[in-house]
This record gives C-alpha cells, sequence and structure tokens, in this order.
C-alpha cells in the first residue's frame, strides 16, 4: 500500500471518529437547548447603564448568517453582520442603557454595504446619542463609514494615519502561462463587454472591459468622494480630489490629519475609552451581534401579518437536491425551497428578496427566476440589491416588483460567458493519445485532445446565443423595457445604482429599510402592524453541528485524495476532462471579482 493510500485509510478512520463524535456532542446540545438550556450558550440579559454600542466591522461585511450561536462553544458569524449591525441601530436609540455608539473600522470593504451601516448610523444619531469613531491606520473606506460619526479621532504618532488610495484593480492574465504547458482554454462571450475568463484566453484586458469597468470606478469613486465631502464640514469635495489624486503621502499621518480637518482629535483608544465610560468602573461596551439580545432587542411585538426578508448570497450553483439554505452559496434547490415556502405561508404578506451576488450557474439562474415568478403571482416581491447584484444575480432578480439599490451597488452584467480547456499540444508533448468509440453524432464531440474546431465552436456559439437571448427577454418582461433599450445596455456591461436607475435597469435608491417599506405598502400592511422576520431562519443546532463536523471530514479527505493526485497522470487528465462533463457550462456571472 503506498504511503498516500494509507494516509487515505487514516484520514478516514479519523473522519468516522469525528462523524460519531458530531453526533453525541450534537445530540446533547439540541437537547439541552430545547430542554430549556438556551441561557447556557446566549441567555437574554440586561446590560448596564451607559453602555456603549461597539461596531468594529472589517474587511467584507457579511449581510446575514442563518448559522446559530453557540456563546463560548462558537458558531455564527466572525463578526456583527449588516443585518445585525442595521438592527442594533434602529433599536439602540430608544434604549436608556446606551450612552452612544462607537464606531472602529478596519479595513472593511462593500462600498453599498458601508452606505447602507452609514444611513443606519446617520438615523441613530436622530436619538441625539454621540457616535464617535476612532481610527488607528485607516483605509479610504474606513474613512466613508467614519465621516458620518459626530467625532473621528485618530491614534497619534508616526505609524497611524489614512490611506487615500483611490479605486483601483488588478488581474493576471495567463493565457501564455497554460500555453508553456499545452494547455488552451478557450473562452466565449455572448455580450462584447462580458469579459468573464478572459484572463484564461488573453494576455491582456480587452478595450471593452476597460471600458466598461473604467465607467463604472468613475462614478463609485464620484459617489465616494460626494458622500464623504458632504459629512464632514471641514472637508470639501475639491480638498478630498486632490489629496486622492495628488495627494504626496501614501499614509497621511496623523498631525496632517488633523490639520486638514479631517479626523477631530488625537486619541489613543485607552484614552478615548476611559473619557467615554464616565463615572463608570470601567468602559462598558456591547457588539450588535450580542445586543440583539438583550432583553431590550428581545421586546418584539407579534403580529399576525409578516413581511419576509429572505437573503440570497454567494455564488449560484445549480447544486444538489439538498434543501439547506446556506450563508455564503446560492444553490438552485435550496433557494427555490426557501422562495416556494414564503409563497405558501399565508402569514407571509410581501417577500422582499435580499440579493447579494455575483452570478454563476445560468440554468440555476433561471430556474431561480421561475420560482420567484410563482412567489410573484400570489404576493409582493421587492428585491433589494447589496453590494453586487449582477449577472445571475440580476437575472433572479427580474420577477420582482421593484428593484431597491444603493448609488454604488455592481449590477447589470447581463451575458452569458462559458470555457472550454483543451491540451492537444500537452498530449502531443508528453506520448499520450486518446482512443475513443463514438456511437451518435455528439458522441466524443467535445475532446479534451483535440483543439476546438469550427463545427464545436458553431454548436457553442448557437446554444450561448439562445441563453443570452432568452435572458434579454426575461429582462424586457421583468423590467417593462423594449427590447430595442433591452440591447442598449446589456452586453455583459456592468453599472452601478446609480446608472442602472438612469437606464431603466432599476427603480429606486435606497437600502433595505425602503425596500421594506415599499413591500409593506403594496401589501396594503399598516406601519407598526406587521413584523419584519429575515430567511433562512436559524439553523438547527444538532443539523449545524453535524454539518460543520462533515464538512471538518470532507476537508481531510479531499486534502488525502489532492495528495494522491500530485503523483498521478490519470487524476490530472480526469480533472481537466471534467469541464466536458459539467451539467452547467453556461455561466453568467462578472467579468471580474470585485473588493471595492
Amino acid at each position: 500500500m503506498s504511503s498516500n493510500k494509507a494516509c487515505c485509510w487514516i484520514l478516514g478512520i479519523l473522519a468516522g471518529g469525528f462523524v460519531l463524535m458530531a453526533l453525541i456532542i450534537g445530540w446533547g446540545i439540541s437537547n439541552a437547548i430545547s430542554g430549556g438550556f438556551q441561557a447556557k450558550f446566549e441567555p437574554q440579559f440586561e446590560i448596564e447603564p451607559n453602555t456603549w454600542l461597539y461596531l468594529n466591522p472589517s474587511g467584507s461585511i457579511a449581510d446575514y448568517s442563518s448559522e446559530p450561536n453557540l456563546g463560548i462553544l462558537g458558531g455564527g458569524p466572525g463578526g456583527s453582520t449588516l443585518n445585525e449591525m442595521t438592527r442594533a441601530l434602529k433599536l439602540a436609540g430608544n434604549d436608556p442603557n446606551i450612552a452612544g455608539v462607537v464606531v472602529r473600522p478596519q479595513g472593511v470593504t462593500g462600498m453599498a454595504s458601508l452606505r447602507e451601516l452609514r444611513n443606519a448610523i446617520l438615523e441613530f444619531r436622530q436619538s441625539d446619542k454621540p457616535v464617535y469613531a476612532h481610527l488607528d491606520v485607516a483605509t479610504d473606506r474606513d474613512y466613508y463609514l467614519a465621516s458620518v460619526c459626530d467625532s473621528i479621532f485618530l491614534m497619534p504618532g508616526r505609524l497611524s494615519g489614512i490611506n487615500f488610495g483611490g479605486i483601483g484593480l488588478s488581474n493576471t492574465y495567463v493565457k501564455s502561462t497554460f500555453e508553456k504547458l499545452g494547455i488552451k482554454f478557450h473562452v466565449f462571450h455572448a455580450g462584447r463587454y462580458k469579459g468573464a475568463y478572459e484572463d484564461f484566453a488573453r494576455d491582456s484586458m480587452s478595450a471593452e472591459v476597460r471600458e466598461s469597468l473604467t465607467y463604472l470606478f468613475n462614478d463609485i469613486y464620484k459617489t465616494y468622494v460626494e458622500e464623504t465631502a458632504s459629512s464632514r464640514s471641514s472637508v470639501s469635495f475639491e480638498s478630498l480630489n486632490r489629496e486622492i489624486m495628488e495627494g504626496e503621502e501614501f499614509i497621511v499621518s496623523a498631525q496632517s490629519c488633523l490639520n486638514r480637518g479631517y479626523v477631530d482629535g488625537l486619541n489613543d483608544w485607552p484614552v478615548l475609552k476611559k473619557r467615554l465610560q464616565g463615572g463608570s468602573e470601567e468602559f462598558e461596551s456591547i457588539t450588535a451581534h450580542r445586543y440583539l439580545n438583550t432583553t431590550h432587542a428581545s421586546k418584539l411585538q407579534v403580529h399576525s401579518d409578516e413581511v419576509a426578508v429572505l437573503y440570497a448570497q454567494g455564488p449560484i450553483e445549480f447544486g444538489d437536491d439538498s434543501d439547506v439554505m446556506q450563508s455564503d452559496e446560492i444553490t438552485a434547490s435550496g433557494l427555490i425551497k426557501q422562495l416556494d415556502n414564503l409563497a405558501e405561508n399565508d402569514e407571509v404578506k410581501a417577500v422582499v428578496l435580499r440579493v447579494n451576488s455575483p452570478g454563476g450557474s445560468a440554468l440555476a439562474s433561471k430556474q431561480i427566476l421561475e420560482s420567484a415568478r410563482r412567489l410573484k403571482a400570489k404576493k409582493p416581491l421587492i428585491v433589494s440589491m447589496g453590494r453586487i447584484a449582477a449577472s445571475g444575480g440580476y437575472y433572479i432578480s427580474m420577477a420582482a416588483d421593484k428593484i431597491v439599490v444603493q448609488p454604488n451597488t455592481i449590477t447589470g452584467s447581463i451575458g452569458v460567458v462559458s470555457m472550454f480547456p483543451t491540451a492537444e499540444e500537452l498530449y502531443r508533448k508528453i506520448g499520450a493519445r486518446e482512443e475513443t468509440i463514438s456511437i451518435g453524432r455528439w458522441a466524443n464531440f467535445f475532446r479534451i485532445d483535440k483543439d476546438l474546431g469550427s463545427e464545436q465552436k458553431a454548436v457553442l456559439g448557437s446554444l450561448m446565443d439562445s441563453v443570452y437571448a432568452e435572458f434579454r427577454e426575461d429582462v424586457s418582461t421583468g423590467r417593462k423595457l423594449e427590447m430595442s433599450i433591452v440591447d442598449t445596455v446589456a452586453e455583459g456591461r456592468v453599472w452601478t445604482g446609480n446608472q442602472a436607475v438612469a437606464r431603466g435597469l432599476a427603480d429606486t435608491l435606497g437600502g433595505l429599510d425602503l425596500a421594506v417599506k415599499l413591500a409593506a405598502t403594496q401589501a396594503n400592511l399598516v406601519d407598526d402592524e406587521y413584523d419584519v422576520r429575515y430567511y433562512p431562519r436559524e439553523r438547527d443546532v444538532f443539523n449545524y453541528i453535524v454539518d460543520r463536523f462533515l464538512s471538518s471530514v470532507n476537508l481531510m479527505l479531499n486534502v488525502a485524495n489532492q495528495l494522491d493526485t500530485l503523483y498521478s497522470t490519470e487524476a490530472v487528465k480526469e480533472k481537466l476532462k471534467g469541464f466536458y462533463n459539467r451539467f452547467e457550462f453556461l455561466q453568467t456571472v462578472l467579468p471580474v471579482s470585485f473588493d471595492l
């Protein structure tokens, strides 16, 4: 037995042990919780007077998580989600024990998500409670969020400051790299601006993709400078624009930030905490995630009528038959199950579909759209677009009565892409030969050992043109636009929320709150006489723990299998041939990955 095979056996035995442990622990926890011991994990509790709501977003802010929180045992998101932070801000405004809000962003991204959080902070400020921001070394995105606070404090010293880096994108093109290996990627686009996967088939960015992204970035940049400057009386559009475009310091020093009015004071975090604790013995703070479990936040009125907010976030996959809805991906079966259940739920009077997706499988997107149409036939459906709702993410939104976007949402990208690798040159180099037996015209029609010929390209082109035509027709129907208008805004071009509204691809600018109000109005619901509930609902603890253990097991087995394939030319060949066996080789995805 080879060492790799032995490794697989050992990992398999360990995996079995982990599964058994998962079942035992999960069963025990589930029973404990159902038996009334939830208090051991996340009890409802009162907070001390003069407590500060503490917001510390970093990286890409998750919209929502349905993972259960198990307190000290873990679970739930790594930090507070956008849903949790905006809800906490809304509730904290009339909580007498909340003294104010402290915001400490650290390398946060996602302009549209930040704008939604900015607006929630502005609404909280109407309570006349203070909002303070504290920065160490900040990015311009951090500053975008901090600019709506009453006061901004920056750590003093030469190591602190603000990087006004602007908006940029870098993408590596690898056509020549793979050609050296004898592998060629054939990429087909329906829509001349589509551009997805072109980095595998080209050595440089196409003029069309560069044009589309430059136009997109210019509008995002304009929104950023306008809104940041308007939030700070000491900063003008001209001065901030000059800082970004012509600034001499990569990181504007703390003293320069104070001199130019970017911040209101220089304080270490411990000094600011001491100041905010007032007469209390220590600085009391609480995260948004924990705050939602306080007795104040949990005092909810229960009404018979409901507006459901269904989160659809992540890439769109065809998936398997599982109806479990994950927090970081969209499977057709999982989202369709949620939509169908909400359609049949008589207490749900309207639905808001919150989309945050760069797209994915064209087939899965179409199936989800049909399910959304069935729901719309029974009750109002409003779409709220988050950071990204493009390509397949835009496609699944076409059943909506109205689409609400942020000015800096990334959307559109109406087009189709497909990619096929061939390795004819690789086969020649290594002396490999593929022998086939074919009965029927389409048997072995696509072969990895042969370059794509004109007939194969024609078949692919015809199929993609058909899917692209259906995509445009669904946009025309859903948005009530003439096909001639759709043709001018399609072609795979990406738009900001501002640009989408101007072109009829979306209806209005706003966030999730506005979408909920529109849904309630369309369902003839009276303010304060309906509940807002979020879906997918928090997952069952037992199933969640078992799934987590199984994921770890699968990871270990995959690692073992990958080790085995390092020495197997047959395994490498099968990996490449897998492209031809895929059920969903037509994709509706963005041209590049965005981290704005």
